[in-house]
């Protein structure tokens, strides 16, 4: 059984492809390993900010209350989401308008369902910041886009690595998937104060990770790039899409290149998850591990 914070039991994929140095394996075709552990795709991008804490946050170390900016980006996820999904009905009178679904956006900060450590913020401000984030994103981004599926939950996908006798179980919640040029592509939200700004590198693996559960999920074939959609939560509510090529092969690697993934199998099989008091996320505030890190 993989192992995982909330213990819950995965199903692996149905397809066997090699990649690099790992191989996407038929569910009939698994070897009983180890050693095997399942990884959000949303987690990929902490790993390489700082091992230690992204071992400790995901490998069943004591969870940390949640943060504005998280809920944040948690009620405009939610938000959008219904905005989007509506438009997914042919009859446009079921649309749902950016003032109708802002209502969910207010309901999930007053209500999270999960701690939140409010410090430096409270549950008004935030309310204010993610309603013009949402209707920023409701007015500018949705009309450009046509998706064909809105927050879908992937099936989990095994990857294993012989070699080491490791498996790493994916999962994840795709954002979106888009169609241009009769092509579809991949569409991930990314919200933060300073989101606009961020290098589009760090997401990528997360993007290449998505790309691998939604063909299996859904039997799409990728073709168009992954896409960030940026959403900035400073006062001015500033928005970019932006285009993020060859995200599989950051993930898996290729014959000249070792993955990402890789990397994470590495760490796990050996157990060596070192510091990076560089992170900027170095703080009691986001990492458990913080109070007894040697590297800090």
């Amino acid at each position: 059984m993989p192992h995982d914070v909330h213990g819950s039991e995965t199903r692996p994929c149905q397809i066997q492809i090699l990649v690099g140095q790992a191989s996407l394996v038929h569910v009939h075709d698994r070897k009983e390993l180890l050693d095997s552990y399942r990884v959000r795709a949303s987690s990929i991008a902490g790993f390489f900010s700082c091992p230690a804490q992204w071992a400790h946050n995901n490998l069943g170390g004591e969870r940390l209350p949640s943060t504005p900016p998280a809920v944040i980006g948690s009620a405009v996820h939610a938000s959008t989401a219904e905005f989007d999904r509506s438009r997914l009905d042919k009859n446009k009178a079921r649309w749902l308008t950016a003032d109708d679904t802002a209502e969910i956006l207010i309901q999930y900060i007053q209500d999270p369902g999960e701690e939140v450590d409010w410090t430096g913020s409270n549950i008004e401000k935030a309310a204010t910041i993610a309603l013009g984030v949402h209707t920023r994103y409701c007015h500018e981004v949705a009309p450009t886009h046509t998706y064909q599926h809105v927050e879908e939950t992937m099936d989990n996908l095994a990857i294993q690595w012989d070699e080491m006798d490791i498996e790493i179980v994916l999962t994840g919640t795709l954002d979106r998937s888009y169609i241009r040029d009769g092509q579809t592509g991949i569409a991930d939200l990314k919200t933060g104060a300073v989101a606009c700004s961020q290098n589009t590198g760090k997401h990528k693996a997360q993007l290449g990770a998505y790309e691998l559960l939604a063909e299996q999920k859904l039997g799409i074939i990728i073709q168009q790039p992954g896409e960030l959609i940026q959403l900035q939560t400073s006062s001015n509510y500033k928005v970019a899409v932006q285009p993020v090529h060859n995200a599989r092969i950051a993930l898996l690697g290729d014959d000249y290149n070792t993955g990402m993934l890789t990397h994470i199998a590495r760490a796990l099989k050996s157990g060596d998850f070192w510091g990076n008091p560089s992170s900027w996320l170095c703080s009691e505030k986001y990492c458990g591990a913080w109070n007894n890190c040697i590297y800090r």
